[in-house]
């Protein structure tokens, strides 16, 4: 009969269907095309509300339905019951698809301990499902490996996100390859090879994963990973209801978010949807308030960041299992030369509260060019009073350094990316955990924000250091690279010669030997205008970002027209100043250099130009 078949049909196509279209774009992550996943938002925001819609139907349609077939006329009866079984078909088909979403997520559940999207509604904080007596027991890591014991070569594999992949040079060098290059003038008689796992947008619980496929055994572990773990699981525009005083949801908003809380093929639907949203470029006009808030609830922050400890502590009790040396290099930020993204106040502080707050931060700013020391005051009396506040920080940061206060200026910037409410920088807490795991287990520390501040610019951590907000440039690549290769003669790592200097990398010598020319630098230049248009808009003024882009492309125009990029006369492009071989802080043996908390800021400026 066509019902029966038609109702067999849609018991097994509508299941497979729905979960095959989820599972496209849950696996699809690698394409960063904005125009791809804008589609892909509109099907997915399709999906959700006609599943909202048919589930309305369904709830209301059977019970109607099964009375009319009761009571209803004998003519219309046989009608009426064909709609019932499609209607009933369609809802064990939904059914089906609600139990496989089920599945997936107690799946993905084990995979990721805050998963894109945040924890969402229907995940109930339980630390011992979380975080299970056998810890991190999904993630197999190799003991056995293909290179035999003790051989030969030197076999250096990098861990870690975008910085450590060396964008934006990453199709000419990176830290480990600076490493190896280096390492193979040291000791010509044996092979370097060089493994980078790391790859843009990643987090440490997917390099964790990486480090399974490995088939040679490392003898140099590089941990560099901290930046994305807020940005590659939230997207930019995510709002939460935060204050105590934030509008009640609409009924319809209500309604859906019941739906979706019991429902879930409507979270696997709400995931897929910041999935996508986290591709896409927040849309120009998109500026966010003055006083806003924080895209991650406190559970999600001590969720993330327990996991980050536990997982760096898994991967160097791992590496010193196989008996690698591991080097953790918590990852800098450009404290000077980057704004905050969100700044926030207390949630329990008033609509009212926030308002008198926003009137008062722009009238000090309003006094930075005709008052700058009435404006230092002011900042400071605000910080007196909302001390988390990131923006007051960084306004006050900017002028102290602009008055040759430099250390005060450091710690204000520090302090400013620390209270960012949409971290794009690693968080000071984060780059603890890896001083706190170096000291426990004797890792080699690179202390990267204390090694920049130490060799950058009167100490800032600034466009000279950096490509943009947390990239590094050359000249901050090359003095990540000399720490690491510094920590290793310091060991005799690899049978290290005795004697001779301290290992430096002379910057000519680098761009020569990696063959980083025109072509190279208009790709560095077209990077900052990407990163411009990307995080534009995420902050309240995005003013100094869009002239720092304005200033790459320009940049760029001058070098197809033939100009040689010294011309430029910019921080951050061109072969740049040698960095110091002894200058910084860290340390061998894991026993912590001084942890530098900053934050510093200027803005993209030409060089020797005077701080704005």
């Amino acid at each position: 009969m066509p019902i029966r078949r038609m109702a067999r049909l849609a018991v097994v196509v509508v299941p497979i269907a729905v979960v095959l279209t989820l599972l496209i774009f849950l696996v699809n992550d690698q394409l960063d095309k904005p125009g791809f996943w804008r589609v892909a938002l509109v099907l997915i925001l399709t999906m959700e509300a006609a599943y909202i819609a048919v589930s309305a139907y369904m709830i209301v349609g059977i019970p109607v339905l099964a009375v009319l077939v009761v009571r209803g006329r004998r003519g219309k009866r046989t009608a009426v019951a064909r709609v019932l079984l499609a209607t009933l078909s369609l809802a064990a088909g939904l059914l089906a698809a609600e139990a496989v979403a089920a599945a997936w997520l107690r799946l993905s559940g084990r995979a990721s301990v805050v998963p894109v999207g945040g924890i969402g509604r229907k995940l109930r904080i339980d630390r011992e499902q979380i975080w299970p007596a056998v810890s991190l027991e999904d993630v197999r890591l190799p003991t056995r490996f293909e290179d035999p014991p003790g051989d030969s070569d030197i076999d250096i594999v990098v861990v870690g996100e975008s910085s450590a992949e060396g964008v934006p040079f990453s199709d000419w060098l990176s830290i480990g390859r600076l490493v190896e290059w280096k390492l193979n003038e040291v000791m010509p008689g044996r092979r370097v090879n060089v493994q980078i796992l790391a790859i843009s947008g990643s987090i440490l619980e997917h390099q964790h994963r990486k480090l399974a496929e490995l088939r040679r055994r490392p003898d140099l572990l590089i941990v560099y990973c901290g930046h994305n773990e807020f940005s590659s699981r939230l997207n930019g525009a995510r709002d939460l209801p935060y204050y105590v005083d934030d509008r009640e949801p609409s009924g319809w908003q209500m309604v859906c978010e019941r739906v979706e809380s019991a429902s879930s093929l409507c979270e696997i639907i709400r995931r897929t949807k910041e999935k996508c949203r986290l591709e896409i470029p927040p849309p120009p006009g998109g500026e966010r308030d003055l006083v806003d808030r924080p895209a991650y609830t406190g559970e999600e922050y001590s969720l993330i960041l327990a996991d980050f400890r536990r997982r760096l502590e898994a991967i160097v009790t791992w590496g010193e299992r196989i008996g690698a040396t591991t080097v953790l290099i918590p990852p800098p930020g450009n404290d000077a030369g980057y704004e905050p993204n969100r700044s926030f106040l207390p949630a329990s502080t008033t609509r009212d509260r926030r308002e008198s707050f926003r009137r008062a931060f722009l009238a000090a700013r309003d006094l930075e060019q005709a008052d700058a020391p009435a404006a230092i005051a002011a900042y400071r009396a605000l910080i007196d009073r909302e001390p988390g506040f990131a923006e007051a920080h960084y306004r006050l940061g900017v002028l102290l350094d602009a008055a040759g206060d430099a250390e005060e200026s450091y710690r204000q910037f520090t302090a400013a990316r620390d209270g960012d409410g949409y971290p794009m920088r690693c968080l000071v807490a984060f780059q603890d955990v890896y001083r706190e795991v170096a000291a426990k287990h004797r890792a080699v520390l690179v202390d990267a924000q204390a090694e920049f501040h130490a060799v950058g610019n009167r100490g800032r951590l600034d466009d000279e250091m950096f490509q943009d907000a947390m990239h590094p440039s050359l000249r901050g690549q090359i003095a990540l690279a000399q720490v690491v290769l510094r920590e290793l003669k310091a060991r005799r790592a690899f049978g290290w010669p005795e004697g001779g200097p301290p290992p430096t990398i002379d910057p000519r010598a680098c761009t020569d030997h990696f063959r980083i020319g025109p072509a190279g630098w208009k790709k560095v230049c077209l990077w900052g205008v990407h990163f411009g248009n990307f995080c534009e808009w995420l902050r309240y003024d995005p003013t100094p970002r869009r002239e720092r882009r304005l200033i790459y492309a320009k940049a760029y125009d001058r070098l197809v027209a033939g100009e040689p990029v010294e011309a430029m006369n910019l921080p951050n492009l061109g072969t740049p100043r040698p960095v110091p071989a002894t200058a910084g802080t860290s340390t061998t043996s894991g026993s912590p250099g001084p942890a530098a908390r900053s934050h510093d800021t200027t803005l993209l400026t030409p060089k020797r130009s005077p701080h704005r």
